[in-house]
Order: C-alpha cells, then sequence, then structure tokens
C-alpha cells in the first residue's frame, strides 16, 4: 500500500471511499460512441474544449456543417458526452437544428429549445436529470423573422451558461440557413464540422470568412473522415 494511500487512511479513518461521483448518461442515445482510433481523437478534441472553459460562467459552444448530411450533431453529442462522463463536466446539449431535429428526442418531456427561445426565464425550471442534459428542439420556429435577432436568444443562452459548465450547441448547416450565422455569433466560439468527400479548402474558406463577418467567433474545422470504417477527426485552427 502506498504512502501517500497510508496518509489519507490515517486522516478520514476507516470511512475511505475514492468513488468519483459521475452524473449518468441519460436513456436516450442519440448516436453511437466512438470507438478505436476514433475515440483518441474525440478525447483529444474535448482536451482542446476544455482550454476554452470560462470561470465566471459555462461556454457556450455552436458546432455546424456547411451542408446537410456531413456530421455535425454526430461531432457535438459525442463531444459533449466525453465532456460530461469522463471530464466531469456538467454539460447541456441542445438540438438547435430546428429545421431537421432529431426524431429520437421528440416528446421527451421536459421543456424545449423554442419554448426556452420565447421565455427564457423558464430555464431555471429545467430539471436536470442527465449529463448531458439533452434539450429536445421543439417547434420550428426559424421561420418567425428576427426569433435569433432578438435579445431573448442571446439572454437564453446567458441563464444556460449559469447552470452548465459547457452549453453545446448543434446548429443549422451554414448553407441551410442565414439564421445560423445569427445563432453563431450569440456563442462564445463555433467549430465547423466537414466531411471529408465534401472537403474544397476554397469553398470552406470563404464560408469560414463569410461567417467571421457575420461577428462569428470561428475557432476551427473538425474533419470527418467518413469514407474511412470509423470516422476521424482532425483539427484545424482549434
Amino acid at each position: 500500500m502506498s504512502k501517500i494511500f497510508d496518509a489519507y487512511k490515517k486522516r478520514v479513518g476507516d470511512n475511505v471511499d475514492l468513488t468519483v461521483e459521475v452524473g449518468r448518461a441519460g436513456a436516450i442515445t442519440l448516436f453511437p460512441p466512438p470507438a478505436g482510433s476514433q475515440q483518441s481523437d474525440f478525447t483529444r478534441l474535448a482536451n482542446r474544449i476544455l482550454d476554452l472553459r470560462l470561470q465566471s460562467r459555462g461556454t457556450v459552444l455552436g458546432f455546424a456543417s456547411s451542408a446537410a448530411g456531413e456530421g455535425s450533431s454526430f461531432v457535438s453529442y459525442n463531444a459533449a458526452m466525453i465532456l460530461a462522463q469522463i471530464y466531469h463536466q456538467k454539460v447541456a446539449w441542445i438540438d438547435g437544428n430546428l429545421l431537421s431535429p432529431q426524431a429520437k428526442l421528440r416528446g421527451k418531456g421536459g421543456l424545449t429549445f423554442s419554448a426556452l427561445l420565447q421565455d427564457p426565464d423558464l430555464a431555471d425550471n429545467l430539471v436536470v436529470d442527465a449529463n448531458p442534459f439533452l434539450i429536445e428542439g421543439g417547434a420550428n420556429l426559424m421561420s418567425i423573422k428576427g426569433i435569433f435577432a432578438d435579445a431573448k436568444y442571446p439572454e437564453l443562452l446567458s441563464l444556460l451558461a449559469r447552470r452548465f459548465d459547457f452549453v453545446i450547441l448543434d446548429l443549422p448547416p451554414v448553407l441551410a440557413s442565414s439564421d445560423t450565422s445569427l445563432m453563431a455569433a450569440s456563442c462564445d466560439g463555433m467549430l465547423l464540422v466537414i466531411e471529408q468527400k465534401f472537403l474544397k479548402w476554397e469553398i470552406i474558406d470563404h464560408g469560414i470568412q463569410d461567417l467571421k463577418e457575420k461577428g462569428v467567433q470561428v475557432l476551427g474545422s473538425v474533419i470527418n473522415r467518413r469514407q474511412f470504417e470509423l470516422p476521424k477527426v482532425i483539427y484545424d485552427r482549434l
């Protein structure tokens, strides 16, 4: 037995407990966990995200792809899982893609993102019973002009940042809605998820510059190499 453990036992007596309590992940699993070498890639991503944690409040991060089907939800969800379950951060994952909400979350009960958008004060009533805590998208409000330019949206993010270490917001594809840039601009930063087969640096760079011109803090990109047996992420400028 180590001298460190002996000293610890002497201090606390016979009631030695080295257990670390980790909040449960919840009953709903949106995507399979990363496996093999993919796991280490996601762990590195989560490590880099940890460096972005703010001291005064939680950090709000947006994830978006340039087009549908590039894996933004998969990447953001698994990053949230690792932050919550391995690094013991209190995490909220929000289905912010109201154009194509996650079917598995539909009707799960509790307050939805769209309900919170209309009344941010409801965030105080959230019953956080899992980690990460998944927030359903709800009704599609994206047809309402100016919904994300309204003061209620950043107010909601601010309230959530008081309750969580990280708020991970899964956004609509950049090319699918002009609201994506508005949503991302109120986040502390945004990561662009790109599937490798769509990889065209000129187009991507143009998209990044366009987002930056709209006030979005683009932290970098995650390349989803789905041509392999398992997706692999690599990092650029994060």
